[in-house]
């Protein structure tokens, strides 16, 4: 008989062990859930400047409008900026796109174009001013 409550002492023993056991690992994993939320954040919770990051947009040479300015290619991404860009006179073309495609000044323009710098200044300012009235046109009609 003594056998027998020496087991079920041995037993009792093991009962409350694995229960420290299984009580401990329970804390800890709710310890780790609660750090898990406080470190961690949902993807519909992070702003569009963040999520823009974690993705990438292909690049392909067929998605851009190629102009040839005087010798220099010059490629444009903006559909509704390229059929503009199309309509307008070569010479204004060239103006808009080496000043603000090639970061040229306006001596460096006049230059190239053999034209004085005023003059290069009027048709670049004349030339926004059509391209702002022509995206104007556009949103209306649409």
């Amino acid at each position: 008989m003594q056998a027998y409550s020496f087991e079920k002492a041995i037993e009792a023993q093991f009962d409350c062990l694995v229960k420290k056991v299984i009580k401990c690992e329970q804390k800890k994993y709710y310890r780790d859930i609660s750090n898990c939320k406080k470190r961690e954040i949902t993807f519909s919770d992070l702003s569009e400047k963040i999520f823009s990051k974690f993705s990438v947009m292909d690049d392909y040479s067929s998605n851009y409008t190629v102009f040839n300015v005087l010798g220099m290619e010059v490629q444009i991404l903006d559909e509704q900026l390229s059929k503009i860009l199309k309509i307008l006179p070569d010479k204004k073309r060239n103006i808009i796109l080496l000043s603000y495609f090639m970061d040229m000044s306006d001596s460096d323009i006049g230059q190239l174009m053999n034209l004085v710098k005023s003059t290069i200044y009027r048709h670049r300012t004349s030339t926004l001013e059509e391209i702002r009235k022509m995206y104007e046109e556009e949103c209306r009609d649409e």
